[in-house]
């Protein structure tokens, strides 16, 4: 073997795990750095990111990548980028613009990052499990992360008041639905005969992800994680390896310590020892084989040449066993449910009443949340639904939810969004953005079906040519070992058959880049440049920020011209908000400029006249700088309107009205420089 195919072959080694790292250690970094979401810096940068990438992946595809009939998920990421586009659009009707126009820059970076998935499912189609892998170190990490804020709280997570997991996202569910997206792909992963040793990686993988999910007591995310298992088990055929992962995962993370310490207060012992050796004839399926080799050194699950392996006839009885139980479940529920005094009827009932019953008190934050059904989140989804009623067709606007809320709610909490996708996007894109969604979703459904029927299609035809050249070879052994054994050699080549497609044959089939072909080099630059115009965009949001918290700086220096003229620049960079419009107010009234400060109020509520923030600033500016009664109990009516419930805007408009009819006295005087 010369020197080029020896580098060329240790290149097609270490493609896949280099790989693998590579998404998993970019999946991490974006789910840390972005945290929850809701902190405008983070996000940014992150969405600047996505964008960039699903341009760069998806100019270079449009490049290299060889031509083809059509597009796998391409009408699902026309869908996306839909979607996208009428949040963009809902900015000139929404209650609030410039939450609009943070939530289209979301749904763009989502739709970049589509983009580059299926840009690089055009150039390395063969390097899917890289991305499954990839997924899988994300999520075992950041759900390693989150367990050691609980181990060591002094040093990670000082200031933490509850026991469920909330770091590093900041919000229990997303930490717990983290956690679960770890699940099929554990199941993936040690259901694989390749590579056993990281195969065997599976099992405390899926125990870490598992205790994450329970420990941050989180519905939803359980709820997410069997859907997942169950899908998997439906459509994957190895589904005696998946359940013996799934299996021992459980039992793992029930005997963790972290599993332990939210049932009992006793310490973890130690394991009994699996030493024990089977005999050579066991099935190769069972729970203890999988067992002891998962924890034996150099023999993870399915790699023992010693073991026999079950019939195709016995797999597939336990498979469909499998099945029947899992499709049992229900019923098992259900006849536990009609032992109780309240009988099946009665439960079933109760158990309604209090997920809908919209004066229903949230359970605690101790694990009895995880087999309560009562919830708060029916009174968001009622309130949502009656802001999707008052204008079905288009909605709020995207992000109009957390602004018109006060005007709904019967509490006192601030909620930023209605805990449901579904409510929210009938509430802020109405009819229209459900439509689309409802069609994401179902293309998005139709393109895994075919993906998965040509995946299988392919690897079928795969073994078919396998099967036929060692028939072919052995064929042709047999006629040379006839004529003269002494001549008995392989050609070159004939070892590497049957490998499958690797890295070198999919570089070899990427085209070299024809920068004459004026269709590819014309969209790859489109593409660029629409990439760059939309990271552009979701950037001005932030420099707005920016350029107001440098105002208030130089406000807090009495430096007023240079404090107007920051806070114009950030006018200037987001004229959908009215921060940069508070801020000139401010600016304004530490310089004793009340009739500037006025008019910049003014300005803010014509450009968001449903918010009730404005008015609530415009009722406290005439009551306290203007001494002009009259006119902060006008403002003062609209904002108590806007929100019933606050006690601020009551008592705002209770001091208007005493006021206003002469019974608070006698009015001071203006305040004077």
């Amino acid at each position: 073997m010369s020197a080029v195919a020896a580098a060329r072959r240790r290149a097609t080694d270490w493609a896949a795990p280099l790989t693998t790292l590579a998404v998993g250690a970019l999946l991490a970094a974006i789910a840390v750095g972005a945290g929850g979401g809701q902190a405008l810096a983070s996000a940014t940068r992150v969405e600047r990111l996505l964008i960039l990438v699903g341009g760069a992946a998806t100019a270079t595809a449009l490049l290299v990548a060889p031509p083809r009939p059509r597009v796998r998920g391409g009408l699902v990421l026309a869908l996306l980028a839909a979607l996208a586009a009428l949040a963009a659009l809902s900015i000139s009707w929404a209650v609030e613009p410039s939450s609009a126009w943070i939530e289209a820059n979301r749904l763009f970076a989502y739709a970049a990052a589509l983009a580059a998935a299926i840009a690089l499912a055009r150039v390395a189609p063969q390097r899917w499990p890289s991305i499954i892998g990839g997924v899988l170190l994300a999520t075992t990490a950041v759900s390693a992360y989150a367990l050691l804020t609980k181990l060591f709280p002094e040093w990670l997570n000082e200031f933490e008041l509850f026991a469920r997991l909330r770091k590093p996202f900041g919000y229990w569910n997303a930490v717990g639905l983290m956690g679960a997206l770890a699940v099929p792909a554990c199941l993936w992963l040690g259901s694989r005969r390749e590579g056993p040793l990281l195969s065997a990686l599976a099992f405390p993988a899926l125990g870490i992800c598992l205790s994450v999910t329970l420990m941050a007591y989180s519905r939803g995310a359980l709820l997410a994680a069997a859907i997942g298992a169950i899908v998997w088990f439906a459509l994957v055929p190895l589904r005696l390896r998946g359940a013996t992962v799934l299996i021992i995962g459980a039992a793992g993370q029930r005997s963790s310590p972290c599993g332990r310490s939210a049932r009992t207060r006793s310490p973890p012992t130690a394991p009994r020892s699996t030493s024990a050796r089977r005999p050579a004839t066991s099935c190769s399926c069972s729970s203890s084989s999988w067992s002891r080799s998962s924890t034996s050194p150099g023999s993870p699950p399915g790699s023992s040449p010693t073991r026999g392996r079950c019939a195709p006839a016995r797999r597939r009885r336990t498979g469909v066993v499998l099945l029947v139980a899992l499709a049992l479940t229900p019923v098992a529920a259900a006849g536990l449910l009609a032992t109780t005094d309240e009988g099946l009827g009665g439960s079933l009932d109760n158990a309604w009443s209090s997920l809908t019953d919209t004066s229903e008190v949230g359970p605690a934050n101790d694990p009895s949340r995880l087999t309560a059904t009562g919830s708060v989140r029916s009174r968001y989804w009622d309130e949502a639904f009656q802001m999707w009623r008052d204008d079905p067709v288009t909605g709020l606007g995207a992000g109009g939810y957390a602004t018109a809320r006060p005007r709904y709610r019967m509490d006192l909490l601030d909620v930023r969004h209605a805990h449901g996708y579904v409510p929210e996007t009938m509430a802020e894109l109405g009819i229209i953005g459900a439509a689309i969604s409802i069609a994401l979703l179902v293309a998005w459904i139709v393109a895994a079906q075919l993906t998965i029927r040509s995946a299988r299609a392919r690897a079928g035809g795969a073994r078919d040519a396998r099967r036929h050249r060692r028939r072919a070879r052995r064929a042709r052994d047999d006629r040379l070992d006839v004529v003269d054994p002494r001549h008995r050699r392989r050609r070159p080549g004939v070892r590497g058959l049957g490998r499958g497609p690797g890295t070198e044959r999919e570089l070899g089939r990427l085209r070299a880049i024809d920068w004459h072909d004026l269709r590819r080099v014309v969209a790859a630059a489109a593409v660029v440049l629409l990439a760059l115009f939309t990271a552009w965009t979701a950037w001005q949001p932030l420099r707005s920020s920016q350029a107001s918290d440098d105002a208030l700086a130089a406000m807090d220096a009495r430096d007023f011209d240079r404090a107007r003229e920051l806070a114009d620049t950030a006018r200037d960079r987001n004229p959908l908000s009215v921060d940069p419009l508070f801020d000139r107010a401010s600016i304004e009234q530490a310089a004793y400029d009340r009739e500037a400060a006025e008019r910049a109020l003014e300005e803010a509520v014509r450009l968001q006249p449903a918010n009730w923030i404005g008015w609530m600033r415009l009722t406290d500016h005439r009551l306290f700088e203007q001494n002009d009664a009259r006119g902060a109990l006008e403002a003062a009516k609209i904002a108590i309107y806007l929100n019933p419930r606050s006690w601020d805007v009551n008592q705002r408009y209770l001091d208007a009205t005493r006021r206003a009819s002469g019974r608070a006295g006698e009015q001071a005087p203006a305040a004077t420089p």
